[in-house]
Parts: structure tokens; C-alpha cells; sequence
């Protein structure tokens, strides 16, 4: 049977070449030919909605005429079957399309469309329908191949792809006569489409088997388009490379210490502390692997680099930019070794925190000590462990001139205070099993090396726009006042009280530090991150936002980034007296370097929440009634939103799980309601949760509330309030 877009195609094409009088529904079927009668009736019933058909008194129906133009712009498609389309180009506007349900035409969230006007009115602004599929954003989808009654479908793995996508499969199918349900599979997407207007595909690849750690993290590094390792040969390659020889300064007598987490491998920055001209200066110098003399511009190396962009950090696997010969031996800055170093030696007042002066140079430096943050943290707390009396000496210096530093750039640039925790997801790399969940606090050591590569990143940036060099800034734009708007209305529910309007930095700097004090801490810092713009890569230095500073650019981690590399191989063009990249290049890695950026967070993203929930289901295994501690985030109609603390997860309470004949939801309020036991549910809610479904495929997580039957629950000031008003 035709689908139904290509039965409309034709009856289109049947009454385009009709007379001016058009058709009769009866004359259209036999046109047609074989056709049921009652899909003929929907479908012409559907056209005549979407604007396509116009049927006249004498029940014929006609091709509607328009003279609008087709515009293009890229398509959100909601769960409930309706879109929004952000016009492009010319035709930009500041409101979106509406697109009905029926109209998409196979359309799926961030496919590049073209459309026309509808003269339908609705109340959500202009609406339109979908008339061709200019470009997929995604081509090609991997998901979890599942059997339907009636026939095979997939689950993609991708949330805003749609949860069921079904499979176009013949006889002389040959891939899926290879895969079995359940497997992690490649497919593509085709422009035909079912019955519901969804699109189809076809199987390309088998990749894996699901439910483990290492089929999950195939299937993720094949959606994401993540590069391979690097081969043995080109390991090999990379270890006899010699760098290139220019004059240094000889610094491995200095004390020099690397402070990295435990598990680090590339060693990309260093420290060493000097005495300044006089007491109330010191000098930070800044070493940071020379890379660039390894990688130099246009090599094949520095291609590969490129087209990698980023070093991918998933849990249980690291895919690096460069070859482990480079990233963790001879560019890494390890402990004892002579390393070629790009330094940066900055002087600071030890009264105002500023930096005075900056001086950048080639450099040889030997580590003299390989430190984790926690051997700091037990520093600051009074024990020296086995640290030598210069170490322990050097490292007090420090924290207390990054404390100075620091306290400048709360005043003077009101940076926002956003030192969140992260829960780690530990794994065997070699047995590629979940050994659990580390959280992490941003502590004063962390905080101690940030300041330390903040300032020299900021040196950098200002030489090259003083020098006119062309290069990549990392530009964070300020967000829109409508989203500072919507974030205050949504922590409102939070706090559980009205938030004045963040309309200034210093309140909004404020608003953070407050926090603290509050036990959402977490989840409303997330929250906050959600409605900022994304820091991006720019030819042009506009600013950070975030970090308040107007001069910012990425120089201190050219082993796993390459924004990073690229500044010092521009930077090498200049003391080599070569030509850098022009600004012309500066834009298209811009924007090539910003995407895959995202990319990889994306997909770092996803393999993070589908472990924890793969996790959680070994968990549950364990202690089927297992409770999970949560706070209710958002109230509405459609069920509660919970954060899961302990584990950083969102799950959600379908609304079907509170029974209309004992739960009822007020909407001016914003919470649900269980008169005959009094229980309240709203934002704020702390409870234990069970898990009711757990879906490492599309990483969701649905959960049902666990009520103490034995205990009283305890009502909020709001709650009785409301039950005063509302009892009859």
C-alpha cells in the first residue's frame, strides 16, 4: 500500500490536470484505481485541513490556489506529533511556524524544510505545512532494533529523534537477516513515510548486541560519528617524531609540579613559582606542553588532529586527539623527564591580585613532582604527607596568591560563581564494567590551577589582538533577558516563593553565591546552566559572559583540544617570523570546531546517563524495592519531573500513576493533591522513589513515589493554605 504522502502526491497531480470545476470524490477513487474508500475520505478530509484542497458547493473538490512563496527553515518536532519551524535566511522572523499534526510529511527535529503559508488560522501564530525535506540532520541513525506486531521497528538512540521509527525490510534483506532483537544497529533515514507521518528507514549495519557497557559505548561512538583509536602503526609514527628546534630557555632547575586528577595521563600544564622584582610582586610562571613543535600546521598529524578536534572522554573509554606516543610520553610533562615547554611567565601584586606584566617563552622544564588535587586538599587542611619542605612551601605561596587573584576578579569582574560537583561513573576500561559513581567537589585545589590557566589564557588573547594575530577566541555570549525571565519563574517553583528579576549581573552573581545556602544547590545551578547560551569559537573576541572577562582565548590544553594547538602553531608563525592562518581560515574553524565540540559533549552526555541508568538496573537487581531519593523539581499536569541527587539523574512520574479518584491537580497552584491522606506534591518535594522503568537505549527514566503508609506526611505552609481555601 502507498503511504500515505505518496497517495496525496497523487491525488494532487490528479486534480492538477482536472478541469477548473475539479473532481468528485468518486471520480477521484476511480482515477486513482484501487483504493479504499474510507482512507480516500480521511485523506481528502486531511488535505482540505492543511490548506492543500478546497472543496466547492457542488461537492467537488480543487487544487487551492496560492501565491505565497516557499520558505525554509529548520523544524522542532514536539512528542505530540505538531512542529515549530525557525525561519532562515531572508525570511528570518521573530515567530515561529506552527505545523500541525499531519502536516510534517516525515519531518523530524532538525531537518532543514521547506514550507508553505496555510491561510488556517491559530491561536499559536502563523502556521504552515511541510512540502519537502531539503536536508536530514541526520542521514544516517543508530538505534535498538525491536519486533513489532507488525513488523520490525527501531528505537534510536537519539531523544529528539522519535522513539519508534519503522523499518522498510524486504525478503533479500540481507543485514537484517543477520541481526537479531535488541541489537544495536546503523540505519538510514528515507523521505517516505507511514501512515502516522512518521519517516522510515532502512537497515544499513549491525553494530553490537545491547545490554552491556562495551555495546553501548559502540553504539554511542557510531552515533555521534567519534573517531577510532589511533593504529599501532601510526603510534609508531608518532613516537619517532623529533620537534622542531628553536631557541629556549633552560628552566629544569626550577621546582616545577604538575596537579592533575589521579587518573590523568597527559600531563599539559605545569607550575613554578619565582620571586618578583620586589616584596609585593611575585612571578607564576605558566608551562605548557609545546605541542605545536611536534604538530606543526598541514602535517598529516595536524590533520588528523583536526578532523578529531577534541579528546572524547566517555566512561570506560578515552578516544584522544593525538597518538598516546605524544599525549602521554613526549609531550606529556612527566615527572623527571625534560619536556619542551611554551611558557608563560606572568607578574602579579601580591596586594591587588593583578597581573602587572606578562612574558611568553620557549622553554625546557623537568617536573619535580607529580601532584593530585588530593594531596593539596590535605595540604590545605594541615597535612604535608611526604611533600619536601620547598614543595609544601611553594604550594602555600600559591594558594595564597590565587586566593588574592580570585577575590580581584569577584569585584572587579563579577564572574558567576559556578563551581558545581560532578558524579564521576567509574569503569574497568579493560573488563568494560560499571565499578560505580565518584561525585566530585570543586574544591579549593581545583580552584587554585583554574586561576592559574584563567589568567594565562586571558595573557594570551590580549598579545595576540595587540599583535593582530589572526586566532580562535572562546567567546561566551550574555543570555537573552526572556531566558533570565523563564529561569526565574522556573526556580520560583523551586524556592517555592516569587524571585525578583535577574536583571543585572551583580544580582545575577548575587542569586549564585545565595545558593549555597540552599539544599536544591545543585539542581538549580543546572538548571540555570540549561538557559545560558553555549560557549562557542570565534574568529572575533566578543567576550565570556560567564567568566566576565572581554579578552579570552583557549592556550592551556593543546593536547586534548585543538583550538588550543592551533593558538600555539599561530603563535610559533610568529616567533618563526612565518605566515600564521589568515582570518578568512579563523571563521570556517570557527564554526567547524564549535560543532564538534558539542558533538562530543553530546555524546559524552549520553553514555554518562545511559550508565548511570545501567547502573541503577544492576542496583535493582540486587534489591528489587530499591528507593531512590529525589526532589520533585516541576509539577504539571502531565506528572512530576524528579531530580535524583546521588545519582544526577532526571526521572519523571507519569500522571497515570496518581489515580484521578484520589489525586487532582491544581494548576493555579502547581501541584497535585491527595485530599483523603493529605499528601502534597510539589516542587520542592523531597520523597524516596522506586524505579518504574529504566531505559538505557533512549536514556530515560520513569519512577512511581513511595508513600510510608506508617508515617504522617507533613504538609507545607502552602499546602494548608490551599486546603483552608479549597475544603468545602
Amino acid at each position: 500500500m502507498a503511504s500515505d504522502r505518496k497517495m496525496k502526491e497523487l491525488i494532487l497531480h490528479i486534480l492538477q490536470d482536472a478541469s477548473k470545476k475539479g473532481m468528485s470524490r468518486s471520480a477521484i477513487r476511480e482515477a486513482i484505481g484501487n483504493c479504499d474508500a474510507k482512507r480516500l475520505t480521511a485523506l481528502l478530509k486531511e488535505m482540505q485541513k492543511e490548506g492543500l484542497l478546497q472543496l466547492s458547493t457542488g461537492r467537488r473538490y480543487t487544487v487551492t490556489q496560492t501565491t505565497s512563496k516557499l520558505l525554509q527553515g529548520e523544524i522542532q518536532v514536539n512528542n505530540q506529533g505538531f512542529g515549530f519551524v525557525t525561519l532562515k535566511g531572508e525570511d528570518q522572523s521573530d515567530q515561529d511556524v506552527f505545523i500541525p499534526p499531519g502536516a510534517l510529511h516525515g519531518a523530524i527535529t532538525g531537518d532543514l524544510v521547506e514550507l508553505e503559508l496555510s491561510q488556517i488560522k491559530d491561536s499559536r501564530g502563523p502556521s504552515g505545512v511541510v512540502r519537502r525535506i531539503i536536508k536530514r540532520k541526520h542521514e544516517k541513525f543508530v538505534g535498538c532494533l525491536i519486533k513489532q506486531n507488525w513488523g520490525w521497528a527501531l528505537r534510536p538512540l537519539r531523544r529528539e529523534l522519535p522513539a519508534l521509527i519503522s523499518l522498510q525490510q524486504g525478503d533479500d534483506d540481507k543485514v537484517l537477516q543477520r541481526c537479531k532483537e535488541g541489537d544495536w544497529v546503523e540505519a538510514r533515514l528515507l523521505n517516505d513515510e507511514n501512515s502516522d507521518g512518521q519517516p522510515y528507514a532502512q537497515l544499513c549495519a549491525r553494530i553490537a548486541a545491547s545490554g552491556n557497557v562495551k555495546a553501548d559505548l559502540d553504539a554511542i561512538v557510531k552515533e555521534f560519528d567519534l573517531p577510532r583509536k589511533y593504529t599501532a602503526r601510526e603510534e609508531a609514527l608518532a613516537a619517532g617524531l623529533q620537534a622542531l628546534e628553536l631557541p629556549r630557555e633552560d628552566c629544569s632547575n626550577l621546582i616545577t609540579l604538575t596537579i592533575d586528577p589521579p587518573d590523568a595521563r597527559d600531563y599539559d600544564d605545569a607550575l613554578s613559582l619565582l620571586p618578583g622584582n620586589n616584596d609585593n610582586e611575585c612571578i607564576v610562571a605558566v608551562h605548557i606542553a609545546d605541542v605545536a613543535c611536534y604538530v606543526p600546521h598541514k602535517s598529516n598529524l595536524d590533520k588528523a588532529a583536526l578532523k578529531r578536534g577534541f579528546t572524547s572522554y566517555l566512561p570506560g573509554r578515552t578516544l584522544p586527539m593525538l597518538p598516546a606516543a605524544l599525549s602521554n610520553d613526549l609531550c606529556s610533562l612527566r615527572e623527571g623527564f625534560p619536556r619542551l615547554a611554551h611558557s608563560l611567565f606572568m607578574r602579579i601584586s601580591l596586594q591587588s591580585g593583578k597581573i602587572i606584566a606578562s612574558e611568553r617563552k620557549r622553554t625546557v622544564i623537568k617536573v619535580t613532582k607529580r601532584l593530585c588535587y588530593d594531596d593539596l586538599t590535605r595540604l590545605f587542611e594541615g597535612d604535608k604527607g611526604n611533600l619536601k619542605p620547598e614543595i609544601s612551601k611553594i604550594l602555600s605561596k600559591l594558594r595564597a596568591v590565587a586566593a588574592i587573584m580570585r577575590a580581584r576578579r569577584r569585584e572587579d569582574e563579577l564572574f558567576l560563581p559556578m563551581e558545581m560537583p560532578e558524579i564521576r561513573v567509574l569503569c574497568n576500561e579493560q573488563a568494560s564494567e560499571i565499578v560505580g559513581l565518584q561525585k566530585t567537589e570543586h574544591e579549593e585545589s581545583h580552584a587554585l590551577i583554574e586561576e592559574f590557566m584563567l589568567a594565562a589564557n586571558q595573557c594570551v588573547a590580549e598579545e595576540l589582538q595587540k599583535k593582530k594575530i589572526p586566532a580562535l577566541f572562546r567567546n561566551h555570549p550574555e543570555p537573552e533577558a526572556d531566558s533570565m525571565l523563564e529561569f526565574s519563574m522556573q526556580a520560583a517553583q523551586v524556592y517555592g516563593r516569587k524571585l525578583k528579576r535577574l536583571s543585572s549581573r551583580k544580582r545575577l552573581v548575587d542569586f549564585l553565591l545565595n545558593l549555597a545556602k540552599h539544599p536544591m544547590q545543585e539542581l538549580l545551578q543546572m538548571m540555570f546552566l540549561r538557559y545560558l547560551p553555549r560557549a562557542n569559537y570565534g574568529a572575533a573576541c566578543i567576550g565570556h559572559f560567564g567568566l566576565g572577562k572581554s579578552d579570552y582565548c583557549h592556550f592551556t590544553s593543546p593536547i586534548r583540544r585543538y583550538p588550543d594547538l592551533l593558538i600555539h602553531q599561530q603563535l610559533l608563525a610568529l616567533d618563526c617570523k612565518e605566515k600564521p592562518r589568515d582570518s578568512q581560515e579563523m571563521l570556517v574553524l570557527a564554526e567547524q570546531l564549535s560543532a564538534t565540540e558539542e558533538n562530543c559533549d553530546q555524546a559524552s552526555f549520553a553514555a554518562a546517563d545511559r550508565m548511570k541508568l545501567r547502573f541503577l538496573g544492576k542496583q535493582k537487581e540486587e534489591q528489587p524495592m530499591l528507593r531512590l531519593r529525589g526532589y520533585i523539581i516541576r509539577s504539571a499536569k502531565s506528572g512530576l519531573s524528579v531530580y535524583l541527587p546521588d545519582y544526577g539523574l532526571i526521572g519523571f512520574v507519569n500522571a497515570w500513576q496518581l489515580p484521578r479518584r484520589e489525586w487532582r491537580f491544581y494548576s493555579d497552584l502547581m501541584l497535585w493533591k491527595n485530599h483523603s491522606r493529605g499528601i502534597v506534591l510539589q516542587a520542592q518535594t523531597e520523597m524516596e522513589f522506586l524505579i518504574n522503568t529504566n531505559d538505557p537505549i533512549r536514556g530515560e527514566l520513569t519512577l512511581t513515589p513511595f508513600f510510608n503508609n506508617g508515617k504522617k506526611e507533613k504538609k507545607s505552609a502552602k499546602a494548608s493554605k490551599h486546603e483552608r481555601k479549597r475544603s468545602p
